[in-house]
């Protein structure tokens, strides 16, 4: 499971209550709607002695005749009007259609009733008084990290906190991101201003604020989907006043608490564990492919077979080669006796297109010419060959990007050729992409096709994933994301397979250009790339050997 996943299991089971299933049998007696009718009270109470104070200062304005004592009692009105608006009751909600099902000791409540949400605000980047040598923290959506703020990037000055909506919130404070990147939550380290783009979400009734941090973490994908805005999501404070919230009793949430900080925590160092193993298996599989490709893996089976040369296996293949360029010049010369001869105009195109195929035909066959390195990028057994890339595939990239335009697209049918994409490569299917063209159009770019066998490369942003095309798949051309690739002998793509992400992925990360996006090296760098060739039969034994290594170095992944 996945550490995210496995996070939001925690909260969601967290905040349905069956994390504390246990504790609430042990603590019966606790509810939150008893608490939060002793809140009610309470508000109630302090509503009357307000309205009493609040009588008597009108009283005394009436009857008073000193100016400044009017301007006081006048002030006392205000803040005390303030304050009575301020006394809410909260009344649990009768949800027929709860979100989900919550305790019974649990009541549903609204955000805006349990807290004062306030945002922040901005001082004017053109004024540099708001800003120069500025000594009170400015928190925005970057400094909202890991659920904490410990400190900002940014510092606003006191001129500037006076003329702007910025309003300075005390430690503690639960902050809550509601602009661009929505349902970030983070608890106040340090004393802070916010921008406008984080809500604070200050304390009205008595709970516990890391519970609700934990509760509004558990709400971020139904945040995200309430989410409006032409360019960047966003939601305004009467949303946000008005989500639903599970209130568990006081106590009940300290337990929840309690229990997270330390299962999370415990995520958090699966997390961790994950990804020093993923290194530890990068590292190992670096080290199994280094010692293959040097030869260390096959010693045993050199000294077991030591009449085994890649150098004689070149030469068979060289040898091959030439005969087979021999048979078809022979036949290339038949053709072009019989064009001079022909006068029937079908048959003269028939042979003209006969002439051509041959002529590429003669074209690919290259003899192979093994490397003679003074300085080798590192040594191989006497046996080994170093060769050019170039020297024993053939390559072709992709159509330009205007050569496959929008217009060609057809729906999947018996006469549509697939658009194999760079998610192919990436994920290793036939089965991925929904791009079709016509066979007309097929035939147009039939250059570009791809047959059992091929290897297809990723060429552009994520560089250098390869997929070989399986039996049956289904027939289609690469399009400008790609590059083909075809082994003069099939036989050596096993090995091949394994070692290209070693040898030719790296060099390709190393050589690419391109600014944004990274572009795999043109075809001449790609053609002159080295490779150490083994005997066939000693690239077998490599291949067999690597697949059960890499499979036992699967057993450190922690899916």
């Amino acid at each position: 499971m996945k550490t995210d996943t496995l996070k939001k299991s925690l909260l969601d089971y967290a905040i349905k209550g069956s994390l504390t299933a246990k504790f609430r049998r042990e603590n019966n007696g606790l509810n939150a709607f008893d608490e939060l009718e002793i809140y009610n009270d309470n508000i109630k109470q302090k509503r009357k002695n307000l309205e009493k104070k609040l009588k008597i200062c009108e009283k005394e304005l009436k009857l008073e005749k000193d100016k400044e004592q009017k301007a006081f009692l006048k002030s006392q009105i205000q803040m005390l009007k303030k304050e009575l608006t301020k006394c809410k009751e909260i009344t649990p909600l009768n949800l027929s259609e709860a979100p989900f099902t919550i305790p019974n000791s649990w009541a549903w409540v609204k955000l805006g009733d349990i807290c004062e949400i306030v945002s922040g605000g901005t001082p004017s980047r053109d004024k540099i008084e708001y800003w120069h040598n500025g000594t009170i923290p400015w928190v925005k959506i970057a400094d909202v990290k890991n659920n904490v703020v410990n400190q900002t990037q940014e510092f606003i000055t006191e001129l500037g906190l006076e003329n702007s909506s910025a309003k300075i919130f005390k430690k503690g404070t639960l902050l809550y991101t509601i602009f661009a990147t929505l349902g970030e939550t983070a608890i106040l380290n340090i004393d802070a201003a916010t921008n406008q783009a984080i809500a604070a979400l200050i304390e009205t009734y008595d709970y516990d604020t890391k519970f609700l941090m934990y509760c509004l973490m558990s709400m971020k994908d139904y945040v995200n989907s309430l989410g409006r805005g032409v360019a960047q999501n966003n939601i305004n404070q009467t949303m946000l006043k008005n989500f639903t919230i599970p209130l568990p009793p006081l106590k009940e949430q300290q337990e929840i608490v309690k229990k997270l900080d330390l299962l999370v925590s415990l995520a958090n160092d699966f997390a961790m564990t994950k990804e020093n193993l993923k290194r530890i298996e990068k590292r190992i599989e670096k080290s199994l492919l280094k010692l293959a490709l040097e030869g260390s893996l096959s010693k045993l089976y050199r000294r077991s077979s030591p009449t085994l040369s890649a150098f004689d296996e070149i030469s068979t293949y060289n040898d091959n080669i030439k005969q087979k360029r021999k048979d078809l010049e022979k036949k290339l010369k038949i053709c072009e006796k019989e064009l001079k001869l022909e006068k029937d105009k079908d048959k003269k195109a028939f042979l003209k297109s006969q002439i051509q195929i041959l002529k590429k035909e003669i074209a690919k066959c290259k003899e192979i010419t093994p490397l003679n390195f003074s300085e080798a990028p590192f040594t191989i057994p006497n046996s080994w060959a170093w060769v050019k890339l170039g020297d024993i595939c053939e390559m072709k990239k992709g159509p330009f990007g205007s050569a496959i335009t929008k217009d060609m697209f057809i729906p999947n049918g018996n006469n549509a050729v697939k658009i194999y994409e760079q998610k192919n490569a990436i994920q290793k299917s036939e089965t991925l992409g929904e791009y079709y063209i016509s066979l007309e159009h097929f035939e147009k770019l039939k250059q570009f096709e791809v047959f059992e066998n091929d290897i297809i490369v990723s060429c552009a942003g994520t560089i250098g994933e390869i997929f070989r095309i399986p039996k049956n798949a289904p027939k289609g051309i690469i399009n400008q994301a790609l590059m083909k690739i075809k082994l003069v002998n099939e036989e050596w793509i096993p090995y091949f397979m394994i070692f290209f992400d070693f040898l030719i992925k790296q060099k390709s990360q190393e050589n690419s250009k391109g600014s944004a996006i990274k572009n795999i090296p043109p075809l001449d760098i790609l053609k002159n790339f080295t490779i150490p060739l083994p005997p066939l039969q000693e690239q077998e034994h490599i291949t067999q050997i690597l697949d059960t290594l890499f499979t036992l170095k699967k057993g450190l992944r922690m899916e």
